[in-house]
């Protein structure tokens, strides 16, 4: 059973235990089986009051009897044995007794006036019953328990195992864990009562106004809302509960404008007190909500921190409850001396609340679950400040804390890293997230609560004053009739009477029923009528026939999913009422069921395209965004595109069905209204899965809370709406620069949906494997498959899909557009025109001039003016790692008693602070202050010190949290120039240094030393930077070390000046936010390569090999990717991207750059037999001898011509006649053969044909030759190459034929046609290369018989011609 749905039964406002509620409530009861009642160990002094005794109230709202005494926050079972009615009742003192009750005890047997006898009616019956109920019988409260045992305890406070397992099982501890066990059990009823006590009393809580009702149960319904209830924050709205439950006394106050005899009545007592509760509930609430959102590891190093913050909120609770218990009993104890009761009292209850809190302390360390237990066992092994300090222990924490299956529904969402980046920044980064003070983290989050607080306060308040009553809806007045009763909808009631239905129904039986129970109603229609025997849906007058023709076997899914919820097969009458409830004011039950079987695919359908035309025209407005925010924008695309197309995938290919939209069209838009009017109202921040639930249902105390089936119907609208939002704001960043945290808190408000999402889905698929389905076939179905490719992202995220998937891009018009959008209506931060350099260090006045406090008093003067200092680690010496320069600051009194002020600045820019002093022992001057950046990038940092008056020094300790026990190093602040400082010694190491001397003489003098220096320290300090904070190579040991020494050479004001430089130099360049480089590791800056030929095993996730355009990079062979297939070579094909290539752009980047391939071949042929010429003509030239043209030695060739095969030589005659035949002989051959008769055997092959140069094309930037490798434009219609020497100055912006070519146009490598070596080519290849060797010697033996058949021709010549010698002679 999922959480949601334990919780409903849990929050269920009935007296008897949990149980189904679709069991019959006539059912009878076996009295045997009564569960003895507990009854209290220790006695507790109770108060007679003679107008509280009364028999048991008949009139209650339920049938079981009320008990007499229950452990509070237990509900009574149904089987507690009822109080006999003769039986008095007696209400505990609600408050600690002194430890002498004498006078104490006489004063409050004092009979009350007759104003203050309360007369008895029904509403105050029932609220005295509901008392006793809540408070649980006589000394079983919590707090009683807790107060009275506190003095048991003390040994059991050192917080050790031992300990905790102890203060478990004392009575404190018992009782404190039975409150967190029972919490929600008695709630509603405590909620009912004090709506009827505030209606006898408007100032503790008015419908309207919230005061401390409103506010309890505007924060216990935020809390219901989260998925994950934490026992600590449990532990705390216990203490709230039992403080609330104080004011169930103002039931005995008849006329609360009465005055006590010391001149006062109970409002003008307890207003303010009840004000001042509601905000410590506010407050309280806040800090419970900070706390469920912090990550893990923030739990486990700032785990003490948070139990004190928390804990601070019992004893405040605690004081609370004592003051309203006190000013109850004086005002209705009139003859009681106050000073009395207050000095009797307040030493009891001080001790016993010590004692409380030891308790509680300790046992918080237990409240956590196993997997923080654990962490916190690892940490406490080589202590918190190893971890703090060492990057890679922090890192390698982290990743077994992401390894843990337990997610809270708050837990902050950080970027996740697909690829080894800078280790160092991102533990700089996580440092900073875990290691946030509690105090600045709730004020930080009080803004976005306060919104949620007042959004659950409306929606309570419309609960509470809207009554709907449908036409169709019947009045349930009483349920001895059977479980049919209980159903609210007629039709259905009719239905569930006949068929004879219990508490459920199999969901497709109800369906089939519910057809039939319509079809016959359409046939009444023509009953009795002669010659007709039925009509159909089309020609009925029923106008809710078009809706009953949708509700058929076709269509049977998608209703069933409509009516059962969690997807159990079964609906029960919880399920229906619910169903029926839902729809809209005006609509008839077959018009909603219609909805659901036609209307909302449609819906959905719609919305999927519409989310993914929004896509499309922001990645069109992507194009024209200033070059600071283009960062911002990608690392939305990064998180929130892959996440919202994994569902709009599902939906997308599927046919919208029916055409009649028009009738559902008045529900959607309504539901568009509403989702849009509860995004405003939180100002479209989700900040965790309870506030997402906050916008997509409504909350009432006395209603289910909503559940993820709820929240998975809006989500499509939801996504719109959101993305809506964040496509204005990326139209604001064409012209403007803004704060990234304006689209980082949109992503992350989407990432909450998808963590709605999952959980829904995770619990579908515990419901599907519980009946045996195979989860991945069911998902193919349900819900119209949106969660088919959510469960199994394999099925999607193929590297086909990816490569094949060309989504559509909308350019920007204007023209289109709302122009009515105003700034301050979507931004929530600072913006500006431009990235402007700080130049403002350097204008002679700006850090120079220090305001006059001259009329300052002591101690305060002492302090104020202008301080430099550093950074320190544990040890006292300057930061040996990261950025962080020199700070300056110019300290001033603020307008509070004792608070300071400064504006401050460094190489992290311009910042504030804020802080206070004190006097400490001795009357030293204590200082602390929080610093506080605008940049987004860094956390705030905390100082706590002294002002040493000697050394004019503020020494003290820095670190992330306000806590001086938790810092991370000293921090000393001088008066010291901050050119002299620069080579000041360090905290650790004090020693002479005249380097400041020396520098000075340089720089009056103009020396070039120094401007030399100061250059070097400027590139080095920046180039470093660069690659520490954003991208390029990851620094070394050496080169951390390098940069943490460069950054403490400059002052602050060049600090200052630098660090502006780095981030303009960010924010111009591309930084791919989703590329690492798989050589160097680094995180890719300016252009990307990516491989063509890689294929990616995972199909889960797409993850491209990428690299930098570093020439050891780009010829690097990549081996450790597990994910590819084979290794990546140096000679694959490569595209390189001077813009950032979205996973949304990969699919139209690859399909581009494979046709530019195929283009380019030919050239590449050309370009590589060139080469081949060009070569070959150079080891010709190299090699052979001058006088190669002459004739061949006839000695050593044996075959010269004109030589006869036995080595004569003939004579001159014959030798003419040979060549002569030989002439004949070469005509006569066969045209095929003429070429290769005309070699000679020894003869070299010849050679490939040449290939002009001028028909190949040049460099279109140098316009020189071309080599391997060079580069080609894959968008240029008229081929635009680029040498390398080139393309490594940067991007050149050449305006071509076709266009003009800019850092857009992604390039290809050419390379030459990879030669094949014959021992490695594949099979096929080497038949065919046998099968040309085998040409070749046909050939050849056909030469050798031609050859053979001319030496017959020509011996017979020569036979012939010694004939006619012969005769002649």
């Amino acid at each position: 059973m999922s959480l949601s749905r334990v919780l409903r039964k849990l929050s269920h406002p009935s007296f008897s235990r949990s149980r189904s509620v679709d069991v019959d409530r006539d059912a009878p009861t076996d009295d045997s089986n009564k569960s003895p009642r507990r009854e209290s160990t220790e006695p507790v002094p109770s108060l007679p009051r003679p107008w509280r005794k009364k028999t048991v109230s008949t009139t209650s709202i339920t049938a079981s009897p009320l008990p007499t005494a229950s452990p509070l926050p237990l509900t009574p079972e149904a089987g507690d044995n009822a109080s006999p009615p003769s039986a008095s009742r007696e209400m505990p003192i609600p408050m600690p007794l002194p430890a002498d009750p004498g006078l104490f005890m006489t004063n409050f047997a004092m009979v009350p006036s007759p104003e203050m006898i309360v007369t008895l009616n029904p509403l105050q019956d029932t609220l005295s019953n509901t008392w006793d109920l809540v408070k649980g019988g006589t000394g079983d409260s919590n707090a009683e328990k807790a107060l009275n045992a506190a003095g048991n305890i003390a040994p059991f406070a050192p917080v050790i195992t031992a300990a905790i397992d102890a203060v478990g099982q004392s009575d404190v501890g018992k009782a404190v864990q039975e409150g967190i066990d029972h919490f929600f059990e008695g709630m509603p009823v405590l909620m009912n009562a004090l709506d009827a006590v505030a209606d006898l009393h408007p100032f503790i809580g008015a419908k309207r106004d919230i005061v401390v009702v409103m506010a309890f149960k505007t924060v216990y319904t935020l809390e219901l809302k989260r998925r994950d209830n934490e026992k600590k924050i449990i532990a705390l709205y216990a203490e709230m509960k039992d403080m609330m439950a104080v004011l169930l006394q103002l039931r005995d106050v008849r006329d609360e404008k009465v005055v006590a005899p010391d001149g006062t009545s109970i409002v003008d007592r307890l207003k303010s007190l009840v004000e001042r509760t509601a905000d410590d509930i506010k407050q309280c609430s806040n800090a419970c909500d900070t706390y469920a959102k912090k990550k893990l590891l923030a739990k486990v190093f700032q785990g003490p921190l948070w139990d004190n913050k928390l804990l601070s909120y019992v004893t405040l609770f605690a004081k609370r409850k004592d003051d309203f218990q006190y000013a109850l009993v004086v005002h209705m104890t009139q003859g009681v001396d106050e000073a009395n009761v207050k000095l009797d009292t307040v030493g009891a209850t001080t001790k016993a609340l010590e004692d409380k809190m030891n308790v509680m302390l300790t046992m918080f360390q237990q409240l956590v679950g196993p997997e923080q237990r654990h962490l916190s066992e690892v940490v406490a092994i080589k202590g918190v400040r190893a971890f703090r300090d060492d990057d890679k222990l922090l890192l390698a924490l982290e990743n077994t804390a992401n390894k843990v299956p337990h997610t809270s529904s708050g837990e902050g969402h950080r970027a996740p890293q697909t690829k080894a980046g800078n280790s160092t920044a991102n533990a700089d980064e996580l440092r900073q997230d875990i290691f946030e003070d509690p105090d600045a983290a709730v004020e930080k989050n009080l803004t976005v609560f306060s919104r949620k607080f007042e959004v659950q306060k409306r929606q309570i308040i419309d609960e509470l004053t809207l009554v709907v009553q449908r036409e169709s809806d019947r009045v349930i007045q009483e349920v001895k009739g059977g479980p049919h009763e209980r159903i609210l909808d007629r039709s259905i009631h009719e239905i569930w009477k006949e068929m004879g239905w219990r508490g459920n129904v199999k969901a497709r039986h109800f369906v089939l029923a519910l057809r039939d129970y319509y079809l016959e109603k359409l046939a009444s229609e023509t009953k009795g009528i002669r010659g007709i025997s039925h009509v159909s849906a089309n020609d009925s007058q029923d106008p809710d026939a078009w809706a009953i023709k949708f509700i058929d076997v076709m269509r049977l899914q998608p209703i069933l999913e409509a009516f059962d919820d969690d997807a159990s097969g079964f609906i029960t009458i919880s399920e229906m009422n619910r169903f029926t409830s839902s729809r809209p004011i005006d609509w008839s039950l077959p018009h909603w069921v219609a909805y659901w079987a036609v209307g909302y695919r449609a819906s959905v359908i719609d919305y999927a395209t519409k989310i993914e035309n929004l896509f499309a025209k922001m990645e069109g407005v992507r194009a024209e965004a200033l070059p600071p925010n283009r960062h911002a924008i990608d690392d939305y695309f990064r998180f929130v595109w892959e996440m919202v197309h994994t569902l709009t995938a599902a939906v997308t290919p599927l046919q919208p069905g029916p055409n009649n939209q028009d009738k559902f069209a008045s529900f959607i838009e309504a539901e568009e209204t509403r989702l849009s009017t509860n995004l405003k109202a939180v100002d479209y921040v989700i900040d965790g899965v309870d506030t997402l639930t906050l916008i997509t249902g409504v909350g009432r105390i006395e209603k289910l809370p909503m559940t993820h089936e709820d929240t998975i119907q809006s989500v499509f609208p939801l996504i719109y709406l959101l993305m809506k939002r964040h496509y204005e704001i990326m139209r604001v960043m064409r012209h403007k620069v803004l704060d990234m945290r304006e689209l980082w808190y949109g992503a992350e408000s989407v990432l909450y949906v998808k963590d709605a999402i999952k959980y829904r889905m995770n619990d579908l698929t515990n419901i599907f494997q519980q009946q045996k389905h195979d989860p991945e076939k069911q998902f193919k179905n349900f819900a119209y498959g949106i969660f088919k490719y959510i469960y199994s992202e394999k099925d999607l995220w193929s590297l086909d899909y990816v490569r094949n998937l060309i989504p559509p891009v909308t350019p920007y018009d204007d023209s289109n557009e709302d122009q009515n959008v105003k700034l301050e209506d979507i931004l929530k931060y600072e913006y500006q025109d431009e990235l402007d350099l700080d130049t403002w260090v350097y204008d002679g006045h700006s850090i120079d001039e220090v305001p006059d406090h001259s009329s300052v008093e002591l101690p305060l003067k002492d302090i104020l003016g202008q301080w430099h200092g550093y950074f320190y680690e544990g040890d006292g010496i300057r930061e040996t790692s990261g950025p962080d320069a020199m700070m300056t600051f110019v300290l001033e009194p603020a307008d509070g008693e004792r608070e300071i002020k400064a504006n401050a600045w460094s190489n992290r820019g311009r910042y504030t602070i804020a802080g206070s002093w004190s006097k400490g022992q001795n009357d030293a001057l204590q200082v602390k202050f929080k610093m506080t950046f605008k940049n987004a990038m860094w956390s705030a940092i905390f100082f706590s010190g002294r002002f040493d008056p000697q050394r004019d020094a503020l020494t003290g300790v820095w670190g992330m949290s306000a806590d001086p026990d938790n810092s991370n190093g000293p921090m000393e602040f001088r008066r010291i120039t901050p050119r002299y400082l620069i080579a000041y010694p360090s905290i650790k190491d004090l020693s002479e240094n005249k380097y400041p001397v020396q520098d000075d003489l340089r720089r009056d003098r103009w020396s070039w030393s120094y401007f030399s220096r100061r250059r070097d320290e400027r590139k080095t300090a920046v180039s470093l930077a660069i690659r520490y904070l954003y991208y390029g190579t990851p620094l070394n040991s050496e080169e951390v070390v390098q940069l943490a020494k460069a950054a403490q050479s400059l002052t602050p004001a060049d600090a200052c000046f630098y660090g502006s430089q780095v981030l303009r130099n960010r924010a111009y360049t591309w930084v791919h936010e989703n590329a690492w480089c798989d050589s160097c590791g680094g995180r890719i800056g300016g252009a990307r390569i990516f491989c063509l030929d890689c294929v990616i095993k995972n199909t889960e996730t797409f993850n491209s090999l990428d690299l930098c355009d570093s020439p050891g990079c780009v010829a690097a062979r990549v081996t450790h990717r597990t994910d590819i297939e084979g290794v990546h070579e140096p000679t694959h094909h490569l595209v390189k991207a001077y813009t950032s290539v979205l996973t949304r752009q990969h699919g139209r980047a690859h399909t581009a750059a494979k046709a530019a391939l195929k283009r380019v071949e030919t050239f590449c042929t050309k370009l590589a037999a060139l080469s081949q010429q060009q070569q070959e003509k150079a080891d010709t030239d190299a090699h052979d001898p001058p006088n190669s043209d002459a004739a061949p030695d006839v000695k050593e060739t044996g075959s010269a011509e004109g030589v006869l095969p036995n080595g004569t030589e003939p004579a001159g005659e014959l030798q003419s006649s040979a060549n002569v035949g030989d002439e004949a002989a070469e005509n006569s051959r066969p045209p095929e053969t003429k070429e290769e008769a005309s070699q000679d055997v020894k003869q070299p092959p010849q050679a490939a044909p040449e290939v002009p140069a001028s028909d190949l094309p040049t460099c279109g930037k140098c316009k020189g030759a071309l080599t391997f490798p060079c580069w080609y434009c894959v968008r240029c219609e008229d081929d635009l190459f680029i040498c390398s020497a080139c393309d490594a100055q940067g991007i050149p912006e050449l305006t071509r034929s076709s266009g003009t070519h800019n850092e857009e146009h992604h390039l290809i490598r050419c390379q030459a046609p990879e030669k094949h070596d014959e021992t490695t080519d594949s099979t096929e290849r080497r038949l065919i290369s046998v099968e040309g060797r085998l040409n070749d010697m046909q050939s050849r033996f056909e030469d050798l018989s031609g050859r053979i058949g001319n030496i017959e021709q020509l011996l017979l010549k020569l036979a012939g011609m010694q004939t006619i010698v012969t005769s002649q002679s």
